[in-house]
């Protein structure tokens, strides 16, 4: 499991409330979409990854549609290096206990994707994995060191 505080990156979430509606800014889709828990999870995410390792929400992708085996399905976010897949992560709710489902999910995902990181998280526990596909296997990672810093790339 990888040791983080999500909330520390609450300060840099735009939340505006209309017509009694509260809604979040996602800064990669440019918009304001409807607060829910998974999106908190997801806009803490996009604030660490922009403000610790300096990542451009334009090698960012939100929902995207990806098909599998014939049906529509949408991840959660995924980050591009040099226009490729390098990181994919699936957040569920902070309501919500992380289950072996999530990472299924994840990996089923990523038979189409084909990154080498996963993440898992729902703002209170994360954990990430290394796919190596030689092996045809996933090993934990104790840190987040994969994210390098995109400044320096």
């Amino acid at each position: 499991m990888i040791k983080l505080k999500l909330e520390d990156y609450h300060d840099y979430l735009k939340i505006q409330e209309d017509a009694g509606r509260r809604s979040i800014f996602d800064p990669v889709r440019k918009k304001y979409v409807s607060v829910q828990p998974e999106e908190l999870v997801r806009q803490s995410w996009i604030a660490l990854l922009h403000e610790s390792y300096n990542i451009p929400y334009s090698v960012l992708a939100v929902e995207k549609t990806i098909m599998l085996n014939g049906i529509s399905r949408r991840y959660d976010l995924v980050f591009f290096t040099k226009a490729r897949p390098s990181v994919l992560f699936e957040f569920k709710s902070f309501n919500t206990a992380l289950k072996p489902e999530a990472a299924f999910q994840a990996a089923q995902y990523n038979l189409k994707l084909e990154v080498p990181y996963i993440v898992v998280s729902n703002g209170l526990e994360h954990h990430a994995f290394k796919v190596d596909y030689s092996s045809k296997s996933t090993s934990p990672c104790d840190s987040l060191d994969f994210l390098l810093d995109y400044s320096k790339t």
